[in-house]
């Protein structure tokens, strides 16, 4: 019979799967008191640096991700730009992403350069606060 670590290691293994095999970005799961999450950051081949170990066998480490956060310069409301941007898009060059309404003036939210967005941090419609992350975006 097998144990609870068992069956949630073979629950995240069937996830991952089906992530590798769908179009997603991510897949999330909520059951009672568990939550699995798994997330896919990149859609192209990463080259990965190999190391081998003490017995011999090589072990694949793919590099790590540089992931800058887009702050809010300002205190106001935060609205997604259109076309709306999405969890895992690549941004090539600079582009506005969002912008904070403040005061009647609308302030634009740009990617500072290319990258892949991780994660959009505030909803559009939040009130968001001077420093607080927008988004999340891998450079590597």
């Amino acid at each position: 019979m097998p144990n609870d670590a068992d069956a949630l290691a073979d629950r995240v293994r069937r996830l991952a799967e089906f992530l590798a095999a769908s179009d997603a970005v991510r897949v999330r799961v909520e059951r009672e008191n568990e939550e699995i999450e798994v997330a896919r950051y990149r859609k192209h081949a990463v080259p990965a640096a190999v190391a081998p170990t003490s017995d011999g066998v090589a072990v694949a480490e793919p590099p790590p991700l540089r992931v800058d956060a887009i702050k809010a310069d300002l205190v106001g409301i935060f609205r997604l730009s259109r076309p709306t941007p999405l969890e895992g898009e690549l941004l090539e060059g600079d582009r506005e992403l969002a912008f904070v309404e403040a005061l009647g003036m609308r302030n634009p939210v740009r990617s500072l350069g290319g990258g892949r967005i991780v994660s959009i941090a505030a909803e559009d419609g939040a009130a968001v606060e001077y420093g607080q992350p927008l988004f999340l975006v891998d450079r590597g």
